[in-house]
């Protein structure tokens, strides 16, 4: 019973920790409004660059980041270390950042706090998706595909990888499910070539449409 209790507890606290959305937590210390009223409507790290500055977006992303890794290491580690829990709060942490229960359900797509959690659960994977995402960004120039592209490379490696648990490679592609159903806009966008592109660094105008 008290082991039940402790799973639980660990559970419930992952996706606690996750609904706290650095957008809307940091957006006083900024001076920012809500960012779900602005841009893309969305509360994570993308979205607050473009809104309130890089100040702002990379303060997030690291928040976003950095819950993540609490939830995943910290708190599953502290109260329910065996499998397949820390890889269950790791997931329920993503959750909490996309339904967040402190800002009524409604906050950001995931990926940041995804980067967190497999920093601490999947490191492997995330350095394979990282370079995959740098690689996208630096070709593309959209959020968005290099989201999508390192996510995907992510899975691959967390499902070839040997050694790894089940648990590791069902994080992986429930994170990257999950990931996929909140950049619907984005994929409709992607498909309408209306996709905005990052500004490239020697001021060079960038056409905000996607070939």
């Amino acid at each position: 019973m008290l082991e039940g209790m402790a799973i639980a507890l660990a559970l419930v606290s992952a996706y606690l920790i996750g609904s706290f959305s650095g957008a809307l937590v940091l957006a006083p210390v900024f001076g920012v409004s809500d960012v779900r009223d602005r841009g893309s409507g969305n509360a994570g790290a993308t979205n607050a660059w473009r809104v309130g500055g890089r100040a702002y977006g990379g303060a997030v992303l690291a928040f976003d980041a950095v819950k993540g890794a609490v939830a995943a290491g910290f708190v599953s580690g502290l109260i329910a270390p065996d499998l397949p829990w820390p890889y269950a709060c790791g997931w329920l942490a993503i959750a909490g950042h996309v339904w967040p229960v402190f800002h009524r359900f409604r906050g950001g797509k995931g990926a940041a706090t995804a980067v967190g959690v497999f920093a601490i659960l999947l490191p492997l994977a995330l350095v394979v998706g990282c370079l995959v995402f740098a690689v996208l960004l630096a070709w593309r120039r959209i959020v968005s595909v290099a989201t999508l592209g390192g996510g995907a490379a992510c899975v691959l490696s967390a499902c070839l990888v040997p050694g790894l648990p089940a648990a590791a490679s069902g994080l992986a592609v429930c994170a990257f499910a999950l990931i996929v159903y909140t950049h619907r806009p984005n994929l409709q966008r992607l498909a309408a070539g209306t996709e905005p592109r990052l500004a490239r660094r020697d001021g060079h105008k960038v056409s905000q449409r996607c070939p």
